[in-house]
């Protein structure tokens, strides 16, 4: 997906998604001080307020080591507002299609011991209505965050929310208003230990990805093996997608999941670097096509890692907001990673399928002078550490159901007024 990262990088990069599959202790934020299945045959193929200004990027006691690759987030989940006002600024800027992300059902579910429920299964109904929706479990600190519109429900003012317990009981029923957080308070707790993770990869493979195919391959036994002793007794499946662009070798190649670190490897072995040459490839049709995989479904994380410095090809754009529509609806969260020389097309689509999503979207910056130059994000605030630490704080978080965030000795900077995730300058 990317088109400049140096070896080192992606050496990095892989490391992080694949060796922090930990689950953390208890509690709310926190800070931190292989058979292969049935695998398919390889496919070708309110009212919001005022956007805040930027403050300027203050230091904090933590450096960058030279050579570690840097990076930032945002969970546009948590900063609607400002994300309303990106995305119509970005639409009309960059005449590409937006997801309908009106009336949102926003909640966020606390268990009968007041802490925050994650991991708790609830459906979403229009009042009155025999079926749902939506269906699904709540989120990293048990929050709720679905958009009734890109789903096919339509612009809803209220919908009736069911709350599942684990076992036996029966659904606490509540009607939410769309458009604003809701505190739900559950007559049971939540209990939210995932039994497996469905961890899937979809990889730009064009001219200049080499080297970071060669560092992935080499690096990927050591990083399985550690991510296995952090979560043991966690049913991992891998999976792999690999995309050029029209006119090359191949446009998407798909090799299904795999529990086989051996049978990852070969795959990742069998890729070589070449073809691309325009700006777009195409993102769409691979995240589709990852989108369109056999995903577990029940209590577990559906997690999909799209690294990218391109967009879609702007007649396809469309195909790119589909896919994570589709992925919404099974489940599947989008993290997007913009890479160097990500511009405004690809921030925007990626940052609209991980809203959509439940995902993050993360970039890369240019802290530790690594690489090529990388353009600075559409927001209002956020905090740079290394990437391997993001990327392991953000798979710890869904894993634990609790959002973890960076010990002050890992930040490298902040950008205005961050909490906890939350931009509130």
């Amino acid at each position: 997906m990317t088109k400049a990262f140096s070896s080192p990088r992606l050496a990095l990069m892989a490391s992080a998604f694949l060796s922090a599959c930990a689950v953390s202790e208890q509690g709310t934020v926190s800070v931190e001080p292989s058979v292969m299945e049935a695998a398919p045959s390889v496919k070708t193929s309110p009212v919001f307020a005022p956007m805040p200004a930027p403050v300027p990027p203050s230091r904090n006691p933590g450096r960058a080591r030279r050579g570690v690759i840097t990076a930032g987030d945002i969970d546009d989940a948590l900063n609607l507002a400002a994300f309303s006002r990106y995305q119509s600024r970005s639409r009309k800027a960059l005449k590409l299609p937006m997801a309908n992300l009106s009336t949102p059902v926003l909640a966020q579910l606390r268990g009968a011991d007041g802490k925050p429920a994650a991991g708790v299964r609830v459906t979403l109904r229009k009042p009155g209505a025999a079926e749902p929706f939506y269906t699904g479990y709540s989120g990293v600190d048990g929050m709720v965050s679905v958009f009734p519109a890109s789903l096919g429900a339509g612009r809803l003012r209220e919908v009736e929310l069911r709350a599942i317990p684990n076992g036996q009981g029966a659904p606490m029923v509540q009607r939410l208003k769309t458009g604003q957080r809701a505190q739900v308070q559950l007559p049971f707790e939540g209990d939210w230990s995932p039994e497996f993770l469905d961890l899937v990869f979809v990889v730009d493979t064009t001219g200049s990805m080499a080297d970071e195919l060669s560092w992935l391959t080499k690096e990927l036994k050591g990083m399985v093996r550690q991510a296995k002793r952090a979560a043991p007794k966690l049913d991992v499946r891998y999976g792999l997608v690999v995309y050029r662009d029209d006119g090359d070798a191949y446009v998407v190649k798909n090799y299904g999941f795999t529990k086989r670190q051996s049978q990852m490897q070969g795959w990742l072995r069998a890729q070589s670097a070449n073809g691309g040459g325009d700006y777009p490839e195409a993102a769409g049709r691979a995240l589709a096509s990852a989108a369109a995989m056999q995903w577990r479904s029940g209590k577990g994380e559906r997690l999909m890692f799209h690294v990218a410095d391109a967009p879609e090809h702007d007649s396809r754009a469309k195909t790119y907001l589909e896919a994570a529509r589709k992925a919404a609806v099974k489940g599947v969260q989008v993290f997007g990673l913009g890479a160097s020389g990500v511009g405004p097309e690809a921030e925007f689509l990626m940052r609209q399928a991980a809203v959509q999503t439940g995902g993050r979207y993360m970039f890369l910056t240019d802290d530790s002078g690594v690489g090529h130059g990388h353009a600075e994000p559409t927001v209002s605030c956020y905090r740079v550490t290394a990437l391997t630490d993001l990327v392991g704080r953000v798979l710890r978080s869904e894993l634990s159901g609790r959002r973890i965030e960076a010990a002050p000795s890992k930040v490298v900077r902040t950008l205005g007024s961050y909490r906890n995730g939350v931009c509130v300058n």
